[in-house]
């Protein structure tokens, strides 16, 4: 399962960052002559710093590409330091997050996700970082806590994928009834044709077939 924001919801993401940083300037057209100015002044600022903000997240999005773990935090930490609180930062996070778990280093993925999720005003961003940080946990085997990080009281558009992985977690622990409910609960949430409803159907039935398996090998070795 994919649960990365496509690139047009990034752009989303970011559109309406500036958007809402441009709202000063429907104000302005009631200032007098000197605040008009003023605000033309503020209004370039704001520009440049996107612009600086938006070739820094290319940067760093080139260095994660290239597999350049120390180049990509050192740009971290710079967008860090100049840009603060905008979606380039979030996105940056979001990106060295994944360099660190593609080279298995699942401490500092997850101190990275964790910062999406106490510091990110964007909803989708904190669901698909505590999905990731759920996903490590699994992978650790350490299933109790990744049920905990997946604790959150709404789950927006993601309950789908919640219930995906939380049915992942109770099949690797073999607990398939509750498993079951987990994926026919994901599956009530999406419709008959999409990848997701397919590759959740298709792990259903693959924990049926080991739930059986278990109840025959269970009564054979009793009898």
């Amino acid at each position: 399962m994919d649960d990365n924001l496509t690139d047009q919801q990034q752009a989303e993401i970011i559109k309406n960052w500036l958007k809402e940083n441009s709202k000063f300037l429907m104000g302005g057209l009631v200032l007098g002559i000197s605040g008009f100015f003023g605000i033309q002044f503020f209004q370039e600022n704001k520009l440049k710093e996107a612009e600086m903000a938006s070739q820094l997240y290319s940067e760093i999005e080139f260095a994660v590409k290239q597999q350049r773990l120390s180049q990509a935090q050192t740009l971290l930490q710079k967008m860090d330091t100049n840009f603060a609180n905008t979606p380039y930062q979030d996105q940056g996070h979001l990106f060295v997050a994944k360099l660190f778990m593609d080279s298995v280093d699942y401490e500092n993925a997850i101190l990275q996700l964790e910062f999406l999720i106490d510091n990110s005003t964007e909803e989708s961003l904190k669901h698909i970082a505590r999905i990731r940080i759920a996903r490590i946990k699994l992978q650790q085997n350490l299933y109790d806590e990744a049920l905990q990080i997946l604790e959150t009281e709404s789950m927006g558009s993601f309950e789908a994928k919640y219930e995906e992985i939380k049915g992942d977690i109770f099949a690797k622990k073999g607990e398939y009834p509750e498993a079951q409910a987990a994926y026919l609960k994901a599956l009530d949430l999406l419709l008959p044709g999409q990848f997701d409803y397919e590759y959740i159907q298709m792990k259903f039935k693959d924990i049926q077939s080991d739930d059986v398996k278990d109840t025959k090998d269970s009564k054979d070795g009793n009898a």
